[in-house]
C-alpha cells in the first residue's frame, strides 16, 4: 500500500529539492516569461502573497469552502456547483481561485453575489500554500477538474484540511502522463478525500493510477449543468436581435485560434456570395489576439466593427463583421446565433466546449479537434446533435448551404437542447460530495 503524502515524505522532499533547483536553474528563462507577459505581471503579487487577497478568514462560525477553478473553462461549470451550494448552505463564506486573469475575470461575471471573494491561486511553493491556508481557513477545498499541485495539498494534509476534486477528468493522454510517475502520484491521491469523476473511465483511470476505490464516485460532467443567462439580460444579443428582424443571419464563431479565424473567414466570404445578409460575428479565445484579428481582417479588406466601438442601442454594425473584443459576452452571442462555429478545433487545440450554443437551441459545428472535449462531443454526435467538419474546405460546404437555407440546420439545433435536458444532475452529486467532507454539513462546531 503506498503511504499518504505527506509534508516530510521522501515523495515531498524530492518534489521540493527538484522544484528549488528548477527555480535557480531556470530562472534565466522564467522571469522574462513573468515579465514579459502583462497578464503574469498583473496577478503574480496576487499568487506570491505581496497583495492582500485573500482576505483573513473572521472567527464567525461560518463554514468556509474554498473552490478552486483553475482557468475559464473550469470557472464556468464550477457556477452551478456554486449556486447549489450556496442554497444548500447559505451562511457558508464561498471563495474561488484562479491561476489566469481570464479565469479570475470570468468568475467576478459569472459569480457575483454567489461567492464571497475570489482571489489568484498561490504558486506551488513551501511555505507559501501554508500561509494561503492560514489566512482563509477553509474547512474543505474543492478542486475542480485534476489540478495536483503536491505543496499545496500535502499543506492541507497537515492541517487536516480535506481536499475533493469534483468533475474529475483524465483524459487517456494526461493519464499515460500520470502513469510514468505512478510511484509519485498515488500517494498524493490517497490524502484526498473524495474524487468525483465526470465518467466511470475517469474513475477507472483515477484507480489505476493509486486512489482509494473507496474514495472515487461517478458525478457526471458539471459541464453539463451549466445554465445559460436569460436572452433578454445581453446587450449584445438585443443589437444582433435587432439585425435578425432586419433579415440578417448570424454565425457566431465563438472561442478562435491563431489560424483559425483566416478559415472561418475565407469559408464566410465564399459562403456570402450566395447570400449577402448573413453576418460574422468572431470572437477570439484570448483577448490578447484582439488587434491581430482586427488586423487580419483588414488586409482581408473586410468591413468590420468592434463589438467596444458600438455605443449602447445604435445599430450593430457598419461592416460585415462584428469583432467581439469583450470578455463575458459570447453566451449572449450564441442566444441570437443562427448558427455557431466552436474554435479551437479546426486547429490542434482540442476544442472548447459546445454546451453554450446548445442550450439555446443553435445548431453547431465543429472542426476535427474535440479531444478534451471528446465526452460532450460524442455524446452529441451520436445523437446526431452536432455537426463536424474535416477542415476548412467541409466548413465552406456547410456555410454554403447555411446561405442558401439559413434555416437548414434548426432541427441539428433543437436535438442539441432536448439532449442536453438528459444530462442534468453533476452539480448534485458534486454538491453531495462537498457537503459530506463538511463538518455537520456546513457548520463549524
Amino acid at each position: 500500500m503506498d503511504r499518504p503524502f505527506l509534508p516530510g515524505s521522501p515523495g515531498h522532499i524530492l518534489y521540493n529539492l527538484l522544484l528549488g533547483t528548477g527555480l535557480v536553474v531556470g530562472a534565466p528563462l522564467w522571469i522574462p516569461w513573468v515579465l514579459l507577459s502583462r497578464k503574469r505581471r498583473v496577478n503574480l503579487p496576487d499568487r506570491i502573497g505581496l497583495r492582500g487577497a485573500p482576505r483573513q478568514a473572521p472567527i464567525d462560525g461560518r463554514a468556509t469552502v474554498w473552490v478552486h477553478a483553475v482557468s475559464v473553462g473550469e470557472t464556468l461549470a464550477s457556477v452551478p456547483l456554486l449556486r447549489l451550494l450556496r442554497r444548500r448552505v447559505p451562511d457558508a463564506r464561498l471563495l474561488v481561485s484562479s491561476v489566469t486573469l481570464t479565469g479570475r475575470e470570468t468568475a467576478v461575471k459569472s459569480l457575483s453575489g454567489v461567492i464571497d471573494e475570489g482571489f489568484f491561486f498561490p504558486f506551488d511553493l513551501p511555505g507559501l500554500c501554508g500561509r494561503f491556508l492560514d489566512r482563509v481557513r477553509p474547512d474543505v477545498v474543492v478542486i475542480v477538474e485534476t489540478e495536483i499541485w503536491p505543496n499545496f495539498i500535502a499543506a492541507c494534509a497537515r492541517r487536516g484540511i480535506p481536499v475533493v476534486i469534483v468533475n474529475g477528468r483524465l483524459s487517456k493522454r494526461s493519464f499515460a502522463g500520470y502513469m510514468r510517475f505512478r510511484w509519485f502520484f498515488a500517494p498524493i491521491l490517497r490524502t484526498l478525500r473524495t474524487i468525483s469523476a465526470q465518467t466511470a473511465e475517469d474513475a477507472e483511470r483515477f484507480a489505476a493510477l493509486g486512489a482509494p476505490r473507496e474514495i472515487l464516485t461517478v458525478g457526471g460532467n458539471l459541464k453539463f449543468d451549466v445554465s445559460p443567462p436569460e436572452t433578454g439580460a445581453s446587450p449584445l444579443s438585443g443589437m444582433l436581435l435587432r439585425e435578425k428582424a432586419a433579415g440578417a443571419a448570424w454565425i457566431v464563431a465563438g472561442s478562435t485560434h491563431d489560424g483559425e479565424e483566416a478559415q472561418v473567414l475565407r469559408a464566410f466570404l465564399s459562403a456570402g456570395k450566395g447570400n449577402p445578409s448573413i453576418r460574422l460575428l468572431l470572437a477570439p479565445r484570448h483577448p490578447e489576439r484582439f488587434d491581430a484579428v482586427e488586423d487580419l481582417l483588414h488586409r482581408e479588406g473586410i468591413s468590420m466593427v468592434r463589438r467596444t466601438a458600438i455605443s449602447e442601442g445604435a445599430d450593430v454594425l457598419a461592416g460585415t463583421v462584428l469583432l467581439l473584443d469583450t470578455v463575458g459576452e459570447l453566451s449572449g452571442a450564441y442566444a441570437a446565433a443562427d448558427l455557431a462555429f466552436v474554435g479551437g478545433s479546426l486547429v490542434p487545440k482540442g476544442g472548447h466546449n459546445v454546451l453554450e450554443p446548445a442550450w439555446h437551441g443553435v445548431p453547431t459545428i465543429v472542426g476535427p479537434h474535440m479531444e478534451n472535449f471528446s465526452e460532450i462531443a460524442d455524446a452529441f454526435l451520436a445523437g446526431d446533435a452536432l455537426i463536424r467538419v474535416a477542415g476548412e474546405e467541409e466548413l465552406a460546404e456547410r456555410l454554403a448551404r447555411f446561405a442558401a437555407d439559413p434555416h437548414v440546420f434548426r432541427e441539428t439545433g433543437r436535438r442539441a437542447k432536448e439532449l442536453l435536458e438528459t444530462f442534468r444532475g453533476a452539480s448534485e452529486a458534486s454538491t453531495a460530495a462537498v457537503l459530506s467532507a463538511l463538518p455537520g454539513g456546513g457548520s463549524r462546531r
